[in-house]
């Protein structure tokens, strides 16, 4: 491996880069660099109903705009990782940046709901490229012997955009527009080019293969995107449409290419023998169900304040700090919890804590008010933080240092695709429950729908005022029930939603069973600094 030195750096005729502080310049650089993905996932669940009456889309285009972004993302951060090691973790963390920045004014100016989501995919390419080359920078700042001190401050300051971006996203909604939501990102990218040109030095990887395998991203990427794309249709087109059935044949189809393609070569993509380890496979099912449950409680939960309970978007940012800061806490004190009880009793009764989370959400109603849902959320937050971080040294621990970037790169792989997964399947299920309870009402209203307003029904934002008065046209004679309808619908999708992430949940308990303590308490492959700390 090569790494460049750099001469002290001088600002105003003082040195304040030198070769003692430089490994802290270098956390405090990727660190930004990670916040910007942590504020834009966490607080962009706040801005979406009024991106949704903004622009004029339906709940499953606001299912698209983090889904797009997740999904480009996810599919891409093994590749981006290899790319690093090949060119430069220092020119890919640049250049990847670039991209998120501008994609991100592309997001602000968006005009439509397909313009929205196209720049999302954009700038979920750009994440993908300074997460999978920041954490590698880091470990290259430090000796050994304080290599964890270094990435565990690069992980408390990464996890400062978990506690504040609902609240940031909240603030900038309400006071400006959402559109500053995404204008707030070009700010801090700027600092953050700025520290990186100073303190981070390039290096490489000499031993990385020299290509990345685009057979593999290629098709586990459109098979990805065809798998949620049928799913998030079957709600208005049916499972049984010509169109949901095409996608989901094909997505299976691309799998199996991906599985062959592969098996056939010496470094593939996705190194799928790596699964074959129990404790590795149970690190990434307790990831993964892990965030299926809390991407769809997220993105479900911030149209209940705003739509239903009627919150302002800084409101219902600062009800999330309930689930944020315990969060952010018990992450901190998780490894200290693990030595106590052991990873796996710890990852079990996180994902434990998390079903009873949802379990007891799905006893909410349109009157429940905020104590029920502030208790769900403040036990979600535990729950997540100790399941999901234990899961990340367990995984990392059950490899062999040789197999480290390629098992980290994985890890944050599957946990993206849970919370796409979730948002997805969890959304379809919401508004299949949603949309027949909805029409059930209405006719017992004394409304008569036709096949042509059940399928505008299907289009409309959950909950919303303009779903409201939509209604409204279609069933006059139940005009004076509407509201208490798509309320009471809603929360009828809801609680069927919660209820499926809670089985999702005691699937992570049984994931979490397969790990050994001994493999999560073995000198692994973190060691070298490639371990995986991917964002809720």
């Amino acid at each position: 491996m090569t790494v460049r030195r750099w001469a002290p750096r001088r600002l105003r005729g003082r040195v304040w880069i030198t070769d003692e502080n430089r490994k802290w310049w270098v956390v405090a650089a990727t660190g930004l660099a990670i916040v910007l993905v942590t504020i834009d996932f966490n607080g962009i669940t706040v801005a979406l109903p009024t991106i949704g009456q903004d622009l004029g889309t339906s709940t499953t285009g606001l299912q698209w705009t983090i889904n797009a972004y997740l999904l480009s993302f996810a599919a891409s951060m093994v590749a981006f990782g290899r790319l690093a090691d090949i060119f430069g973790r220092r020119r890919v963390l640049l250049a990847g940046i670039g991209v998120f920045t501008g994609a991100s004014a592309l997001c602000g100016l968006a005009q439509t709901d397909w313009w929205l989501i196209g720049a999302r995919i954009i700038q979920g390419f750009g994440a993908a490229a300074f997460f999978a080359a920041s954490l590698p920078i880091v470990s290259n700042a430090f000796p050994p012997d304080e290599r964890a001190k270094g990435i565990a401050m690069w992980a408390a300051v990464s996890g400062l955009g978990l506690a504040v971006g609902p609240l940031v996203g909240g603030a900038l909604t309400e006071a400006l527009s959402w559109r500053w939501f995404f204008f707030f990102n070009v700010p801090i990218a700027a600092i953050t080019v700025v520290i990186t040109l100073a303190a981070v030095p390039e290096s490489r990887d000499e031993t990385a293969e020299r290509h990345v395998d685009l057979v593999g991203l290629v098709t586990v990427t459109a098979a990805l995107a065809a798998l949620v794309l049928g799913i998030q249709q079957s709600d208005t087109a049916g499972w049984t449409s010509p169109l949901v059935i095409g996608l989901l044949v094909g997505s299976v189809a691309l799998f199996a290419l991906f599985v062959v393609a592969e098996s056939r070569l010496r470094d593939p993509l996705i190194d799928l023998a790596l699964f074959r380890d129990r404790s590795y496979l149970g690190a990434n099912t307790v990831g993964f169900t892990a965030n299926f449950g809390s991407g769809a409680l997220l993105f479900f939960l911030t149209l209940y304040l705003q739509n239903v309970l009627h919150y302002s978007p800084l409101h219902a940012g600062l009800v999330f700090l309930g689930f944020s800061v315990p969060l952010v806490a018990f992450e901190i004190k998780s490894n200290e919890i693990s030595e106590r009880i052991g990873a796996r009793s710890a990852m079990a009764s996180g994902m434990a804590l998390m079903a009873a989370s949802f379990l007891l959400l799905a006893f909410l109603t349109p009157t429940s008010g905020l104590a029920l849902v502030l208790v769900a959320l403040a036990i979600m937050g535990v729950g997540l933080g100790v399941a999901y971080s234990v899961s990340s040294t367990a995984g990392m621990a059950a490899v062999p240092d040789a197999k480290a970037g390629a098992a980290s790169g994985i890890l944050g792989m599957v946990r993206m695709l849970g919370v796409v997964f979730g948002v997805a399947i969890g959304g379809a299920l919401f508004k299949t429950l949603e949309n027949r309870r909805l029409e059930t009402l209405l006719e017992g209203a004394g409304a008569s729908l036709d096949a042509s307003d059940r399928s505008e029904i299907r289009g409309l934002l959950s909950g919303s005022s303009a779903a409201e008065a939509k209604l409204r046209e279609l069933a006059p004679g139940a005009a004076g029930e509407v509201e208490h309808v798509v309320r009471e619908a809603f929360v009828y999708g809801f609680d069927g939603a919660m209820i499926l992430c809670a089985v999702v949940a005691v699937v992570g308990i049984a994931g979490a069973l397969l790990v050994t303590d001994d493999a999560s308490q073995s000198d692994g492959a973190d060691s070298d600094g490639d371990g995986d700390t991917p964002p809720q």
